[in-house]
């Protein structure tokens, strides 16, 4: 396994430091042809200001995008939704693979196109914190049956069909309270617990 690494490294032009960090995660996924699963910055580091993220509210750094697919807010279809530009590609990515492994009708089934908002400068459900949202890092989904305190297997987004769902976000990096916590599985998050 040495041997191996070392030729990685040598073959990308990087040297050893005794740590696997980035570079060195970058560089085996390169070389092994495999997807770089994001690491995104913490909660704390968030909203301490400590990442990419920047200031919670920046209209800079929030972007609009469009959804592979319908998604409809309270009834009426979205156009759009805002997103900080540094998750901007990962949720289209992500929103784009969800439409192909489910189709359309499926997801419609699911409740995967009921959509309960990003970006959205306000606390949490206990007022303590900024919510995630202020920063347009957060997005939630299916919110009529996985709300803050609906839990497993009453969430909907809980069941065996919707695991794919759930991988395809994991696979950008992103978190699910659900998955974590079993409690909003509404939300999923570009920043770790």
């Amino acid at each position: 396994m040495k041997t191996s690494i070392r030729l990685i490294q040598q073959k990308l032009g990087i040297s050893a430091d005794g740590i696997i960090g980035p570079q060195t995660l970058r560089a085996i996924s390169q070389a092994l042809g495999i997807q770089e699963i994001p690491v995104w910055p913490t909660q704390s580091e968030v909203r301490r200001g400590a990442s990419l993220f920047g200031a919670p509210g920046s209209e800079d750094a929030l972007v609009s995008i469009l959804p592979a697919y319908p998604l409809y807010f309270e009834g009426k279809q979205v156009r759009s939704i805002r997103v900080h530009r540094a998750v901007a590609t990962h949720v289209q990515q992500a929103l784009a693979e969800v439409l192909q492994h489910y189709g359309q009708e499926e997801i419609s089934r699911l409740g995967l196109d009921q959509y309960g908002g990003s970006y959205n400068y306000r606390p949490t459900s206990s007022g303590n914190a900024l919510s995630m949202h202020a920063w347009g890092i957060a997005l939630d989904f299916a919110p009529r049956s996985n709300g803050l305190h609906v839990q497993s297997p009453r969430a909907s987004l809980s069941h065996p069909d919707c695991d794919a769902w759930w991988q395809i976000w994991e696979k950008h990096g992103a978190v699910s309270l659900g998955r974590e916590r079993n409690y909003d599985w509404m939300h999923l998050q570009f920043a770790r617990l």
